[in-house]
């Protein structure tokens, strides 16, 4: 973990330096400084020739500095071994062999049958004297020489052990393993399976475990760096080690299937010392001596022409030989101002928004919109010239569509300060500033809220008409009457190329930094999806569930002030799941019977449970953004199946493990999460509901009033950030919702009825 932030830090440092260094240069860069004197500067030509006056010496800097980074970069990187990494990873692959050998043991079942007790008698000749004994369940005779035994005996029948099914060892194995290919698992279950009937010394399951293990020994021993690992895992997949040992028929699955295992088990265990190796260097740059140039007197320091080095500079200064000047004092000016708007910006990055400063890749995003901001200011010095009015085609609009979008409406606000501050930088012109500052704000509340494509170009057009009369407005109290007319076409103009280059820049920005915008929204929620076709043909009763829960999410999250689009899109998603097993799920068992009535409580609590998992996988394939598939993930939580825990009670009694009938999902965070679990449980209820009963506005209220409590009381919303009152306003928003779904309707007359059946 202090790995992991110290490199965020350093990974931030980096980004921010870039961000002010690109900046300075896209605000400096062909800019006309004016006539500049004649001055004396390192790296420039000299105005004429220098000679010593008297005997100097002068430390020669950079060379001194070359000598000490050349010392510097002699020095190999120090690196350090991480002992708990190896015992990790050998353990994790020790971990799985042993699931692999646990989901494929046998189950032995022992079944007393009361109706077989049967007597039986015993004789035998004794030299004791002859006894009478009698005790509950037997008799016993003894005469002189014999004794005979009658007891009542019970007959134990005992079921041949049987392991479990290959496909229950193998669901068992992909929830604990979800990581690993599906050729991986079946190949170990094979293999262990097929020692069932080996001898000890002659099962295959050990070979593999030693090779993996072997070889994953050897790697750790060696030392793993984080730059090689990529490589070696390459390595491990594409060339896995022979197993000799192992069948023909098994060998190459069982290889693959060990360097998929090694592949995902394997980490990096040598880390680089980062103190040991600036140590290192530091020592050896100290041990550099301080390199000084002589120059006697009289002797040529620097020729007419002659491109000028620092240690010259030092020693004509110190001769005095020149008038020291500085003509670059308004470039550095307008640097510093740059470099400190830029600063102040990321500052508040950093406090307001701290979620979005912890992850690099979005500090990175917003130094990109910051020099893309510091490139747009220059727009009106390049069209503008002789027309005033050309000014208003700055693209500053275009950053308020960009921020609202990858990031959100705090952020977006934020972006007016570097937008305005870099315009007045580069023209100087208030008008064009303030311009600037409004035009950056005015698509936030247009952009920020919009569930349909038609709305988020609607957003583009309205905030173009936006700019109007600000144009007009501008133009006329800064320019004069005369500019007005001209003024309002091209700032409409300049509402309209941003808006629609915006819409053209955000999924390449979304898709470069993995970020899920509105446009990537509006495509998931669109019904001709992949996914969602795949939802709507192999379980069409999921997919009704799934539009249903959808249209609750996106009531309660406008009730919430979440975000609609986003939950919507998580609850089409969220059973994805039920597509690979949908018959096992009672929304798509129409006219067919239920096969879990078949089957044992825990292998059903199994199949449900792994429609978390399998949603997970068919994401990944879908590429469903994680934002999305954390709706897969989280709209369970770890909550109880109830109706197979019943069950287990009614089978097994107490000899159960209740932990065995919980989902193994994630516990909501966030508000959109929260209201995808409660709606799916509502839905779900609601149903249930109605299939029983007529359902009343009571009825429904306080069955989604029990579903809310029993998750709060279940602990499945301790991690999220909803309050009692947003809960409040969500059981309001599904109460509606369901009252209008499940309305009582009149029966009209000669309607036509489901015939009842005839009896056979």
């Amino acid at each position: 973990m202090r790995i992991a932030s110290r490199l965020s830090s350093m990974a931030k440092t980096g980004i921010i330096a870039a961000t002010l260094v690109a900046t300075v240069l896209a605000l400096v860069i062909g800019r006309d400084p004016g006539p500049a004197p004649i001055v004396l500067s390192v790296g420039e030509p000299a105005p004429q020739a220098f000679y010593a006056t008297v005997k100097v010496d002068v430390p020669d800097v950079a060379e001194t500095e070359r000598q000490k980074a050349a010392a510097a970069a002699a020095v190999e990187d120090v690196y350090s071994s991480d002992t708990q990494v190896t015992e990790t990873v050998l353990a994790s692959i020790a971990e799985f062999f042993a699931d692999v050998r646990k989901a494929a043991e046998p189950v032995v079942i022992e079944v007393e049958d009361p109706d077989s007790i049967t007597p039986s008698t015993t004789q035998a000749t004794t030299t004791t004297a002859g006894t009478t004994a009698t005790s509950e369940g037997s008799t016993e005779t003894t005469t002189p020489g014999e004794t005979t035994t009658t007891t009542l005996a019970t007959t134990t029948t005992t079921v041949p052990p049987e392991p479990p099914p290959v496909e229950e060892q193998i669901a068992q194995l992909e929830v604990l393993h979800p990581l690993l290919r599906d050729t991986t698992i079946e190949a170990m279950v094979g293999l262990v399976n097929a020692d069932r009937d080996l001898a000890v010394s002659d099962q295959l399951l050990p070979i593999a475990q030693r090779a993996a293990l072997d070889t994953a020994e050897s790697y750790l021993l060696d030392g793993i760096r984080s730059t090689e690992l990529a490589s070696i895992k390459g390595r491990l997949v594409t060339s896995p080690r022979p197993l000799v040992l192992i069948p023909e028929d098994l060998r190459t699955a069982v290889e693959n299937a060990v360097a998929d295992l090694l592949s995902v088990s394997l980490q990096a265990n040598e880390f680089e010392d980062e103190n040991a190796t600036q140590a290192a260097r530091l020592e050896a740059q100290n041990a550099v001596a301080e390199q000084v140039k002589s120059y006697a007197t009289g002797e040529l320091i620097v020729d007419l022409g002659q491109r000028v080095e620092a240690v010259q500079l030092k020693a004509i200064d110190e001769l005095g030989l020149r008038v020291v000047g500085d003509p670059v004092a308004p470039v550095r000016a307008l640097g510093a101002i740059a470099i400190l708007v830029v600063l102040l910006a990321m500052v508040f990055l950093g406090r307001v928004t701290a979620d979005y400063w912890r992850r690099p890749k979005m500090v990175g995003l917003f130094g990109l919109l910051v020099v893309l901001a510091a490139i747009a200011s220059r727009v009106p010095a390049l069209v503008a010239r002789d027309r005033v009015e050309l000014g208003f085609l700055l693209p500053a609009a275009l950053f308020g569509y960009l921020a609202s979008n990858l990031f959100d409406a705090r952020v977006a606000v934020l972006m007016a300060i570097p937008v305005a501050a870099f315009t007045a930088l580069t023209t100087g012109d208030l008008a064009l500033v303030v311009f600037a500052a409004v035009a950056t704000l005015a698509p936030i509340p247009l952009v920020s809220a919009v569930s349909s494509r038609a709305q988020l170009n609607l957003a583009v057009v309205f905030s173009a008409v936006i700019q109007v009369p600000l144009v007009a407005a501008l133009a006329w109290f800064f320019y004069g009457p005369d500019a007005v007319v001209l003024s309002m076409v091209w700032g409409f103009l300049s509402g309209i190329i941003t808006g629609v280059v915006a819409l053209g820049v955000m999924p390449i920005l979304s898709t470069l930094f993995g970020i899920t915008t509105t446009q990537t929204l509006l495509d998931l929620t669109d019904r001709n999806h992949p996914a969602l076709r795949r939802i709507e043909d192999m379980a069409p009763g999921t997919f009704n569930h799934s539009v249903v829960v959808g249209n609750l999410v996106d009531r309660a999250a406008r009730a919430v002030g979440a975000n609609p689009l986003l939950a919507r899109a998580m609850a089409y998603y969220h059973d994805l799941g039920k597509t690979v097993q949908p018959r096992y799920f009672v929304e798509n068992q129409f006219g067919v019977t239920n096969p879990h009535d078949r089957l044992p409580p825990e292998e059903s609590a199994s199949i449900i449970r792994s429609h978390v998992a399998e949603g997970l996988r068919l994401a990944r394939e879908y590429r469903i953004p994680p934002d999305v598939s954390q709706g897969i993930l989280t709209h369970h939580g770890t909550s109880l199946m109830r109706f197979f825990f019943h069950k287990a009670e009614e089978v097994h009694g107490d000899r159960f493990d209740p932990a065995d009938y919980r989902h193994r999902g994630r516990k909501p965070r966030t508000k959109e999460m929260v209201i995808l679990m409660l709606a799916d449980a509502t839905e779900a209820g609601t149903r249930a509901l109605v299939q029983h009963e007529d359902p009343t506005s009571e009825s429904i209220r306080q069955l989604v009033e029990g579903i809310i409590a029993e998750k709060v009381e279940d602990g499945q919303l301790e991690e999220s950030d909803v309050t009692f009152g947003e809960l409040t306003r969500i059981k309001e928003a599904f109460v509606d919702a369901m009252i209008g779904y499940y309305h009582t309707r009149i029966p009209y007359p000669g309607f036509p009825v489901a015939r009842t059946a005839q009896p056979a």
